[in-house]
């Protein structure tokens, strides 16, 4: 696990952090992927999203619109 120190700058009209490529290649991201970005009591996480992280979402949604009381009688 790698621990690296940063300092935030400016990018543009925004505020980011270059990440080195050892760093992003230790995390399993590459350039050009998905993240979730989660800001957390004094920290931001990063996660990578799953190629079918959309696909899955779309089809919950529709399950919980074809059941809707479905959820309901699970947390019973």
């Amino acid at each position: 696990m790698s621990v690296v120190q940063k300092k935030l700058q400016r990018i543009g009209n925004s505020t980011g952090v270059v990440l080195s490529a050892d760093l992003l290649r230790e995390a399993g991201l590459q350039l050009g992927d998905e993240v979730m970005i989660q800001a957390e009591r004094g920290r931001v996480v990063l996660t990578a999203l799953d190629s079918g992280f959309d696909e899955m979402v779309t089809v919950a949604d529709r399950f919980v619109g074809a059941h809707p009381n479905a959820l309901k009688k699970l947390g019973e």
